[in-house]
C-alpha cells in the first residue's frame, strides 16, 4: 500500500477515564478486524499499553456457555433457552 492509498479517521473523546478509553480502543480495533482491511490504530501518548492489554483481557472472562445458566439475557438467548424474554 502506497501512502496515496490511505485513508484516515480523527476520533476526538473528552471526558473519559482510562478504563473507558481502552474499551473505545479496543472496540475499534475489533470492529477494523472484522470489515478485514489493512488498518493502524494508533492510541493517544496517554494511553497506557499495560491498561489496554488488561482491559481487552477481561473480554475474554466473558462465557457464552456460563452466561446461558445465569447471565445477561442476550447470554441466555444464545445459550437456547427460548422461554425468556429479552
Amino acid at each position: 500500500m502506497t501512502s496515496d492509498d490511505s485513508r484516515k479517521i480523527t476520533i476526538q473523546l473528552w471526558g473519559v477515564k482510562d478504563a473507558q478509553y481502552a474499551d473505545i480502543v479496543n472496540a475499534i480495533w475489533m470492529q477494523m478486524r472484522a470489515v478485514d482491511c489493512d488498518f493502524a490504530v494508533e492510541p493517544d501518548n496517554r494511553a497506557d499499553p499495560a491498561e489496554l492489554d488488561r482491559r481487552w483481557d477481561d473480554y475474554s472472562q466473558v462465557s457464552w456457555e456460563a452466561g446461558a445458566r445465569r447471565g445477561t439475557r442476550q447470554a441466555v438467548k444464545a445459550g437456547g433457552n427460548s422461554d425468556d424474554q429479552a
